[in-house]
């Protein structure tokens, strides 16, 4: 199953950010000690199962609810799976390199999560009718009490989060401090509620078009500062191209919410000329080379390979995940592509096509979904 999280802004001061940041340091804790009880324990790569079965002890002497202990040890057993599959991919590309669990980072932040229920709704994370949550926290005696949180709500969000508390539909929560501190003497933070739901939950509430208006496909070639799409037939002939600029993200000391929602806009515009354009399908490059620890909010601070650019990977895997996410809901199908030698390649046909590389990279991406071009 799929999921898609919906990022909620907060404030909160006084006792209520006390609370918050408590529990989090808590959870903090609690990631921590089971993280080093497992390097110790000198164990091989477990189930989740029975990660629950060996760590919950450690876990309940620090923070004694099941449902976050669970979620920590969730998180652990993410970043043991990424490391695990990074080196098996590392294997594949011949990579002389290896990813050791001491090695990972982290970072100084500040979250608390459940362990996902599928059957039920969020206990401790609790969505209510007027769209707030009743948030349980604990102090460091161990002592619990509940707060309530109203998050900012965006209009295109109400409807799923009303759909949520309605149809008691089953959720992931989890409480992000990105910000806190002390204004004029009262403690404040700021930070996030992300609620993941199923993604064909998402969809049915979102979905814009059900059906695409023709049979052309299109390629996609994302840099740092646009979106290349060109579109061709069946039969290979390129139709149409078209780039989607957004310059101003390179900005320095853009907030990252500004830039996310830039992006998103340009998606949204080159989705819609697409879909206008007769693309029923959409080929991207594969980078997913980072493995799941963008979705554990966790990452680790090395480059593994010393040519690897990990700032222009991280960004375009980004922008190329939120096309894959968003496309569906104009009613348009995405496949992956294997990017090896397009730029190369691309440099040929710029001439021959009279278009940029970018271009005509994206014109190869194409060709490369259609079968109609080798990797070499």
């Amino acid at each position: 199953m799929e999921y898609i999280t919906l990022a909620l802004p907060f404030n909160a001061s006084g006792e209520e950010a006390r609370k918050l940041i408590t529990t989090a340091r808590l959870f903090r804790l609690v990631v921590l000690k089971v993280f080093n009880k497992f390097l110790s324990d000198g164990k091989p790569p477990l189930s989740l199962f029975s990660m629950y079965k060996m760590y919950r002890k450690v876990g309940y002497e620090i923070l004694p609810n099941r449902r976050y202990v669970d979620g920590a040890i969730d998180l652990v057993y993410g970043i043991i799976e990424s490391v695990n599959e990074l080196n098996q991919l590392y294997k594949e590309l011949k990579i002389d390199e290896e990813v050791k669990l001491e090695d990972v980072t982290f970072n100084n932040w500040l979250l608390f999560q459940c362990e996902g229920e599928s059957k039920h709704m969020n206990i401790n994370i609790k969505i209510r009718e007027d769209l707030s949550f009743r948030i349980l926290t604990f102090d460091f005696e161990g002592n619990k009490s509940y707060i309530i949180v109203k998050p900012t709500i965006s209009k295109r969000y109400k409807p799923i989060l009303q759909n949520i508390w309605f149809y008691m539909q089953p959720y992931y929560a989890r409480v992000v401090l990105k910000q806190f501190g002390n204004r004029k003497g009262v403690l404040f933070t700021h930070g996030e509620i992300q609620v993941a739901v199923d993604y064909d939950f998402y969809l049915e509430l979102m979905r814009r078009y059900n059906q695409p208006k023709g049979k052309n496909i299109a390629g996609i070639d994302v840099n740092l500062d646009r979106i290349n799409l060109a579109i061709v037939n069946k039969d290979g002939e390129l139709r149409d191209y078209k780039t989607f600029w957004f310059r101003e993200v390179k900005a320095r000391n853009m907030p990252k919410k500004k830039v996310q929602s830039i992006i998103g806009e340009k998606v949204h515009e080159m989705l819609k000329y697409a879909y206008h354009h007769g693309v029923s399908e959409i080929y991207l490059e594969n980078l997913s080379i980072l493995g799941k620890l963008k979705l554990l909010w966790i990452k680790n601070g090395r480059r593994f390979n010393k040519n690897y650019n990990y700032a222009v990977q991280s960004f375009r895997s980004r922008v190329i995940e939120t096309i894959r996410m968003k496309a569906p809901l104009y009613g348009m199908k995405t496949s992956y592509v294997n990017p090896a030698n397009t730029s190369k390649i691309s440099e040929k046909l710029t001439r021959k096509l009279g278009v940029d590389r970018h271009t005509a990279s994206a014109y190869v991406i194409a060709l490369r979904g259609l079968k109609l071009l080798n990797i070499a």
